[in-house]
């Protein structure tokens, strides 16, 4: 994503509080269901390659806070 001011206004803000045990696979996609600090539950789903890349994203930021 590009550093846009006017594309930044639009991103809402989805704080993390828990994420379910419950996770699984469906239409070769793989689900997870994350929980925010008011209890609403967001189902989701992200291919495999998606999948690594969010994991990929977390670890740049958990390094970028801690170091190596």
């Amino acid at each position: 994503m590009e550093n846009d001011p006017e594309r930044s206004r639009e991103i809402q803000d989805f704080i993390l509080d828990e994420v379910s045990e419950q996770a699984g696979y469906s239409d070769r996609r793989i689900v997870i269901t994350l929980v925010d600090a008011q209890g609403i539950r967001l189902r989701l789903h992200v291919t495999a390659v998606t999948g690594e890349l969010l994991c990929e994203r977390i670890a740049d930021a958990l390094e970028y806070r801690y170091g190596k």
